[in-house]
């Protein structure tokens, strides 16, 4: 899950600096934010110490990831 969060990031992080004329650089910093597990449809609310649901068999996963490229 992480890595395809992270290939995600990567691919908006590409658009961004298409779209506004520059390049994807260097990747320069990587981390993970907020790793929520919940309960599909549950209304669990979302927080920043994340949520880790053990009950519901359906869940969804939530995954944050901050990248920093240079912009050639």
């Amino acid at each position: 899950m992480i890595s395809k969060a992270t290939e995600d990031a990567r691919v908006r992080a590409e658009k961004i600096a298409e779209n506004s004329g520059g390049n994807l650089g260097e990747l320069n910093n990587a981390s993970m934010g907020v790793f929520q597990i919940t309960g599909q449809n549950s209304g669990e609310d979302y927080s920043w110490s994340g949520a880790y649901n053990t009950q519901d068999k359906k869940k969804t996963a939530s995954i944050t990831m901050r990248l920093k490229y240079k912009i050639d």
